[in-house]
């Protein structure tokens, strides 16, 4: 008898531990619109930081030639098309983890494309997007494009 009580107090008491709380999943703010085909680029992350002042986080991804580029194996993958994307939020704290900051708002995505090498400046395509729903902005690509590409890559094998 005395462990059936103790049995039902602890499952009350676990029962009563429940969250009401929705898991989410996906974090829908910080997606990119499913038209913007991001994955058909074939990108990977390239290096990611954080902007304490501005509050926004940004990841630059690039596909296998800008990767060869920025890693000075340029004549791998010479003649093939390099591609980077610099992905920028603003931040949110995370609800689940104190102290933590996650992507809230999608902000902008800026690509670069090249068919030469990037040190070249020769050829260089920059393209600049704003919103959730990624609408074209035209803008000055000269110093973004310069920006962008002095980012430092992190450690890549």
């Amino acid at each position: 008898m005395k462990n059936l009580i103790v049995y039902m107090i602890a499952s009350a008491f676990m029962m009563s531990c429940s969250s009401k709380k929705e898991y989410e999943p996906v974090n829908q703010n910080a997606s990119l619109p499913e038209h913007f085909d991001f994955n058909a680029m074939n990108l990977h992350v390239v290096t990611s930081s954080i902007n304490h002042k501005k509050q926004t986080m940004m990841t630059l991804y690039g596909n296998t030639s800008a990767m060869d580029d920025l890693k000075g194996n340029a004549t791998k993958n010479e003649n093939k098309e390099k591609i980077l994307a610099l992905v920028t939020w603003s931040q949110k704290d995370d609800p689940d983890w104190f102290g933590a900051k996650i992507p809230d708002h999608l902000l902008s995505v800026e690509v670069i494309r090249s068919t030469g090498t990037f040190s070249g400046n020769s050829g260089i395509q920059y393209q600049r997007y704003e919103g959730k729903e990624l609408k074209k902005v035209t803008g000055e690509s000269a110093e973004r494009i310069k920006i962008i590409l002095q980012m430092k890559p992190s450690v890549m094998p």
